[in-house]
């Protein structure tokens, strides 16, 4: 079920959140939310796909490894509906393969899904503020 936190404010970000650990998921979602963005979270691909407040929304946290999703066929349909937005993929140990090379076509980042709070939130900002520059992936 999607949820949303806030109400959306002029200085706070839009971020959609998939991830289908709900501890996981709950807790990103607070650590955000305390730093003032405005997050929509969601269970499955298949959820932020219904929901179409999801488009206004210019980035997505979303662990590409869940059982029964696909991350980057998610942001296949996202782009296919008009989104234009950055992705934030939270994965285990793609960071050359084939799924960073598609990524990277579209200025998408991988990061370990073990990524911490700080080096997110930034990722985060540079994905909506400042573009990805020389941002470090390591944080």
């Amino acid at each position: 079920m999607t949820q949303q936190n806030r109400s959306p404010s002029i200085e706070s970000i839009g971020v959609s959140l998939v991830d289908g650990d709900a501890d996981v998921r709950h807790a990103r979602q607070l650590m955000l939310r305390s730093e003032n963005y405005d997050v929509r979270s969601y269970p499955t691909c298949a959820a932020l796909l219904a929901d179409p407040r999801s488009r206004d929304y210019p980035c997505i946290v979303i662990d590409i490894e869940m059982r029964k999703s696909d991350g980057l066929e998610l942001l296949r349909q996202m782009r296919a509906t008009g989104w234009r937005g950055k992705a934030i993929l939270l994965d285990g140990d793609d960071h050359d393969g084939a799924v960073a090379a598609e990524a990277r076509l579209h200025g998408d980042r991988i990061f370990d899904r073990a990524i911490g709070d700080r080096p997110l939130m930034a990722a985060i900002a540079a994905s909506v503020d400042r573009g990805w520059g020389d941002w470090n992936a390591q944080g």
